[in-house]
């Protein structure tokens, strides 16, 4: 006869004890973790601009020295501490840079500058992967929603009836060849938004959403782990055997 295991009472009165603390802990990272993540990325980006503007006005200061003829280490030398407004550098510098990346951007010439840089980023091992999933993410938050892009969220049944697949609305038109009116629905992936297909949906088949663009890129960005608010988190103790 086998004899049952000895359950140490203290044990059982501790586990859920220790199971509740470990839950605020994580829950404490999960809330704090983004927050100091998003900070020190700027701020890292924040200096490094910085201290590229202060290199290329004091390249600029060493040129004027130059010619004026003036030795740099001579106090008539033009320094950036004697700069009017030094005091301001910190904030006028890198948002300077941003804004003259920005313009150079916009143009053809710099769009084909960013095309090249991309190639020749895309292509280095490892570091490839992360710079293009690093932009990929970026670009989706930057672009996701916006006005001129997506008209709306839908629903599209797929791959079995009752399943839905989260789709953003890019048209309605009518089709000459099947002479119905037809919706035009971006069924992105997740979690890249960026990729994804197109399909062409007649509207009586089409199932509006509730839920906005930033939502519904939420959801999808998240891998479904960032629900909207209205929606009711059920918990996996609720799944149905």
């Amino acid at each position: 006869m086998s004899i049952p295991p000895v359950v140490n009472e203290s044990d059982e009165l501790k586990l859920p004890f220790v199971r509740r603390i470990i839950k605020l802990f994580l829950a404490g990272m999960a809330t704090v973790i983004p927050i100091l993540a998003t900070g020190w990325i700027i701020v890292m980006v924040f200096k490094l601009l910085h201290r590229i503007g202060l290199d290329i006005i004091n390249s600029i200061l060493k040129s004027l020295n130059a010619v004026r003829g003036v030795d740099q280490s001579s106090d008539d030398a033009w320094t950036i501490e004697g700069f009017p407004g030094d005091d301001f550098l910190w904030l006028l510098i890198p948002l300077a840079l941003l804004f003259l990346v920005g313009l150079a951007v916009t143009n053809r010439p710099g769009k084909r500058i960013v095309g090249w840089i991309d190639g020749v980023m895309t292509r280095v091992p490892f570091f490839g992967f992360i710079y293009s999933s690093i932009k990929q993410f970026v670009d989706a938050v930057r672009k996701l929603g916006g006005p001129k892009k997506f008209k709306g969220v839908a629903y599209v049944e797929y791959p079995s009836p009752g399943c839905r697949m989260i789709g953003f609305i890019t048209g309605h038109f009518r089709d000459p060849q099947t002479q119905k009116d037809t919706t035009s629905v971006f069924i992105p992936t997740s979690p890249n938004p960026m990729t994804g297909f197109v399909v062409l949906i007649d509207d009586d088949k089409v199932f509006d959403s509730d839920m906005t663009l930033e939502e519904a890129g939420k959801m999808v960005l998240s891998a479904g782990l960032v629900a909207p608010e209205s929606y009711e988190d059920l918990g996996p103790s609720s799944q149905k055997s």
